[in-house]
Order: structure tokens, then sequence, then C-alpha cells
């Protein structure tokens, strides 16, 4: 079985490094490694260079997803792996989800477990969290909208992709999403492994989490879009319609909090007058949504204070 790896990126070249080392720490021998760079700047080139093996496209694109999209077009694998070019793979990642598929009859998709770290100015590595537990990302529609989606940690037979088709890029930083929901709401098999497969990095240039960058607020409301689109397909369960639209007013209420950290005031009270208006009961969304990230940043907190 022959694993195609993606890794999409712009001047990463602190880190790739470590990523295409974490490819070939899985001493697999049937894989292939390609890099679809958008244009790097930074010495991100020089660093591909180390490596004989990797198939590189460097050229403009239109953003992460259109990246993903030439490199599942390029893949000539069996399974898709797409891995960001600031994350790791675990060890022993391509053996365990090899033997899941050749040995679970009609299995189209590996869902696996992820870690995400961060590392101190010291360099000391701290896991900030770890998500084991099969039930909480075994592929539902209920796990891709308001449970943990981990595209990353997700191997996909290449057949997936001819089924459901690319990634849209309508949504520049929630494709993911988007595409996760389409493969739920067919229904795809999964198997659902309680390994972890993948190592998400948070470091400051991360897109997605860090709450006062522009990209999460965009990713937010582009999830407001997405759960507004799909909750209006006929056929769906009465479970299925309140998943999505727990996903809107959950987003909703998060790019509110992201606005109020960046002292966008006059847009906050804009988009809160909007969605109370809309639906009262999203007041005690955002509450619920502010209290959790109080909660969550004060978790943080405690973890980095433990490391120190």
């Amino acid at each position: 079985m022959r694993f195609s790896v993606i890794t999409p990126c712009l001047n990463r070249a602190d880190l790739l490094g470590a990523t295409i080392e974490s490819v070939l720490a899985q001493e697999y021998n049937d894989f292939e490694h390609w890099i679809i760079d958008g244009g790097s700047t930074d010495g991100t080139l020089d660093v591909l260079k180390r490596y004989a093996d990797l198939r590189i496209v460097s050229e403009p694109d239109r953003g992460l997803y259109d990246a993903i999209n030439k490199g599942i077009r390029l893949a000539t694998g069996d399974v898709i792996v797409i891995l960001n070019s600031d994350d790791l793979l675990v060890p022993g990642a391509f053996t365990i989800s090899a033997e899941i598929f050749q040995h679970t009859v009609g299995t189209m998709i590996v869902s696996g477990g992820c870690q995400i770290f961060r590392n101190t100015p010291e360099g000391t590595e701290i896991e900030m969290h770890r998500y084991s537990d099969p039930r909480e990302y075994a592929l539902s529609l209920r796990n891709v909208t308001i449970g943990k989606p981990n595209l990353n940690a997700r191997f996909f037979r290449r057949k997936v992709f001819a089924e459901i088709g690319e990634f849209h890029l309508a949504y520049p930083m929630s494709a993911d999403r988007d595409f996760l929901i389409r493969v739920a709401l067919r229904r795809l098999p999964d198997a659902p492994v309680a390994k972890v497969l993948y190592r998400y990095r948070w470091h400051a240039g991360s897109l997605t989490m860090n709450s006062g960058n522009t990209t999460l607020l965009a990713a937010m409301k582009e999830n407001e879009r997405i759960a507004q689109f799909y909750s209006g397909f006929s056929g769906l369960s009465a479970s299925d319609l309140r998943n999505l639209r727990t996903l809107g007013k959950r987003s909703g209420a998060t790019a509110l909090m992201i606005l109020a950290l960046r002292g966008a005031w006059g847009e906050f009270c804009r988009d809160l007058v909007a969605k109370i208006v809309s639906d009262p009961s999203f007041v005690f969304v955002l509450s619920r949504a502010g209290t959790a990230a109080i909660f969550r940043r004060l978790r943080i907190w405690v973890t980095l204070q433990r490391n120190r």
C-alpha cells in the first residue's frame, strides 16, 4: 500500500525540516512526499534541497487548499495524507493505517487521534491537548461540526476524493470543515483508532490557533456560512440539523470574542445586535462560549506555568 503525503507550504524554512523528517521516520518504504510550495522567499527551497527524494512543485497558488488540491491531482498513492508544513506525523502512523486498511473490508478512512504541542522559548516541548478517544473523532456529522474535525489525523483512500471532490476554494480557511461535512453526509466507512497519529504544532504563525489573528476570525465567519449552507439541505435528520446550527452559533460567538479581543467594538456591537435579533437565544450561546474560553485560557496558563 502506497502513501502519498501532501504538504502545502509557504515560507516555512524554520519548521519544514522537522515535518519532512517525521515522514522519513515512519520506516515505511512505499510512500511519496509532495511539497506544494506557493513561492517561498525565506529559504524554504534551500531546505528542500537537502532531501533528494521529495517531489516538489513551487509556483504561485490561490492559498492553502488550492495547494492541497494540486497535490491530490499529482499523487499516485493508494492513501492520501495531508501534512501541514509546521506539523509532525507520529512514528508508525503509516504502518498502523496500512494494517487497518488491509484488514478492515470497505474502510475508506482511518481516523486517528492527535496531540497539540508547543515549545517554550527555552526549547521545552509542552503538550497542550491530547485527543485519543475515538468517540470524539470517529467520522460523524456531530464530530466534524461540534466535535474534533482533525482533518490531518485522518488518512483517506484516494477514491474518497474521486467520490467527494476536492476542497472548495470558496472557503480559504475552512475548506477542511466543508470537506469533512460532505464526507460525513455521504456516510463513508471510517475506522477510528485509539492512537495519536498526528501532532499539531502550536506557534505564533499558526493559522487558526491564535485567538487574536485575522485568519481565525475569517475561519469562524466561514464556518457560519458553511453551517447555513448545509442546514438548507433536504433529508437531514433533526440531530444533523441541530449540529449544523450549533456549529454556526458557536462559530459566531467565537468570532465576536475575537472582535472583542481586537478591540473592534463597532463591528462587535453590529454583529451582536444582528445575531440577537435573528435568534434571541444567541445571548446564551455567547455566554457559554465566553465562559468556556476563560476556562480554556486558564487551563493553558496553568499548563505553561507547570512546565516553566
